[in-house]
């Protein structure tokens, strides 16, 4: 009895998630597409922006590495990437 109430709401609760993303895509069509318009203009400007500002940050630090040290570092961490899952160990990520 346990059991079949655990199954029943474990599935009722993974329904609810999966009828949110279904009423929302309903949203977008309902628009008038004067709204929809200035929707996308506004996500084009947010992601203008969003690339300005990365634009303006320091460039990854990775680069600063010479390509053979880049190259030698990554064959390390496949050969060690092997190691470990030859001896069946997995490390957390």
């Amino acid at each position: 009895m346990k059991r079949l109430l655990a199954c029943s709401l474990l599935f009722l609760s993974l329904l609810g998630p999966v009828g949110g993303v279904l009423a929302q895509q309903g949203y977008w069509r309902d628009l008038p597409p004067d709204e929809r318009r200035q929707m996308r203009q506004q996500m084009r400007e947010h992601w203008q922006q969003e690339r300005e500002v990365r634009r303006d940050e320091p460039p990854p630090r990775w680069r600063d590495i010479p390509p053979e040290d880049r190259r030698r570092l990554r064959d390390d961490m496949r050969e060690q990437r092997g190691l470990q899952e030859t001896h069946g160990f997995h490390g957390r990520r």
